[in-house]
């Protein structure tokens, strides 16, 4: 997943740039550290460019190699088709031959046919088409002499060419075999050729294939071990603001929830003091109607003493009426403090799926003996959330991580980073502000990954990595 040497100078630049919050009166202490912390930074940055130029001019080096066997293979390619070129050329026209020679053949047995009888006659002649003495003596007189004459130089004239012909055919046909025969040889020899040359090429592609192997291997490794060296300073720098961001923004969460909390004890003790004083109204308007029916009561009395017929009187009695006594003002309820999520159970999972690899001791195979992460084993695309709030600190692809996120988080007064590593997209852009839950990107096997999973860490503090030991991760385990 990560090699050492990323994770020394990573370590190194992260651990000496991690952000503290102190106090007013601690200003200018801090201030002497930052500057402090800034020089090591540099020192830092400046051996990690010298590291930087170093391995980038051995793959420079292997990389000219490699380019040098390219342009000798391609030359070896080039030869090999221009050879095998010839080779097909020297085919198609051994074929021709071949044609060339079944049609001299054939003209030789036609010439050969209408040779034949002359051919007898002239072996009957001693070679000569006509028997001249025959001519001479059995001539009728001499105008029959001429014209067997003529006649006999015209069968002999036809004759020649009929035989120069014949032998004509015949030497075109062992012009083509021998020609067939020396094309055929010529064919045996540039098979040979190709396959000399063939052989030559397949030796260059292997060592070709070879230094590409360690070309590969070297610029893998650079990538694994080594992050440039502005690379890593934004990502500080991101780490820094991310972690400001959060922070101010858990502050006015605080200060939101404090000015909610007095309002509601403002409204609360506006209804106390609204019903106290709807209570005291009852009590006065209670006492005013007890003392006029105490008044009317006194008059009534009176008037009984003087009345000179108490047997006949009339009067009447004045109804006593109850007058309910108000109910007690209630006390204001103090408003519920907001539960601080406890160490355990402040990060979710970030995924489904199973654990294929837990935090602890790893072999070393992958590069690293430590494993400060956890490893969900599940589909390609299975969504990835934030597993608390926090503020994007770097949202990117490439390097060992692949597609990664890591957020900042500020909890309970302290500061947490959370990495979300080899996911197949991304959801969500450095400097955005996350809800615990809401999905960031999907699960993958980008970067140094064997297969489809998500490896998830917890740093407290800000992001630090080593191979060997946990640095500032803990067991994710621990705290989901």
């Amino acid at each position: 997943m990560k090699k050492t040497f990323a994770s020394l100078i990573v370590s190194a630049l992260i651990l000496s740039s991690t952000p503290h919050f102190v106090a007013a009166d601690d200003l200018s202490e801090q201030k002497a550290k930052n500057e402090q912390k800034q020089q090591e930074n540099a020192n830092t940055q400046k051996n990690l460019e010298s590291s930087v130029n170093q391995e980038g001019q051995k793959i420079s080096k292997t990389q000219q190699e490699v380019n040098r066997l390219d342009e000798a293979l391609n030359e070896k390619i080039f030869a090999v088709e221009t050879k095998d070129r010839q080779i097909k050329a020297t085919e198609a026209e051994i074929v021709e031959l071949g044609k060339q020679i079944k049609k001299y053949k054939a003209k030789l047995k036609r010439q050969e046919k209408l040779l034949g009888d002359r051919l007898r006659v002239m072996q009957e002649n001693d070679g000569n088409s006509i028997k001249w003495e025959e001519v001479i003596f059995g001539s009728k007189d001499v105008g029959d002499l001429v014209s067997r004459v003529l006649a006999g130089k015209s069968i002999s004239q036809q004759d020649d060419k009929m035989i120069t012909d014949y032998q004509n055919t015949q030497k075109k046909l062992a012009a083509a075999q021998q020609e067939l025969k020396d094309k055929k040889a010529k064919l045996v020899t540039e098979k040979q050729e190709l396959k000399r040359q063939q052989a030559e090429l397949e030796q260059q592609l292997k060592e070709r294939n070879k230094r590409l192997k360690e070309l590969r291997k070297q610029k893998k490794k650079f990538e694994t071990q080594l992050m440039d060296a502005k690379e890593v300073q934004q990502i500080l720098i991101a780490q820094e603001q991310a972690i400001a961001a959060e922070k101010a923004a858990r502050e006015r969460e605080a200060r939101i929830e404090k000015e909610r909390q007095a309002q509601a004890a403002r409204e609360a003790k506006a209804r106390a003091e609204a019903q106290a004083a709807q209570a005291a109204a009852a009590q006065k308007a209670a006492a005013e109607q007890q003392a006029a029916e105490a008044a009317a009561a006194k008059a009534a009395a009176q008037a009984e003493q003087k009345s000179s017929a108490p047997a006949t009187s009339t009067k009447q009695s004045t109804p006593y009426v109850t007058v309910p006594k108000a109910a007690p003002t209630p006390e204001p309820e103090p408003a519920a403090p907001t539960p601080a999520p406890s160490s355990s159970s402040m990060f979710i999972h970030p995924t489904s799926g199973s654990i294929t690899q837990g935090y602890g001791s790893a072999s070393g195979s992958n590069g690293y003996s430590f494993h400060n992460g956890i490893d969900f084993g599940a589909p390609v695309g299975t969504p990835i959330v934030a597993a608390a709030t926090g503020t994007v600190i770097t949202a990117s692809s490439g390097g060992p991580y692949g597609n990664h996120v890591m957020i900042a988080h500020q909890l309970n007064g302290k500061t947490y980073t959370t990495v979300y590593a080899h996911m197949s997209s991304l959801n969500a852009h450095a400097g955005q502000r996350v809800s615990q839950g809401q999905q960031i990107g999907a699960l993958g096997s980008t970067g140094n990954s064997t297969g489809p999973h998500l490896h998830f860490e917890i740093h407290v503090g800000g992001y630090s990595y080593s191979a060997s030991g946990p640095a500032n991760s803990v067991n994710p385990m621990s705290m989901l």
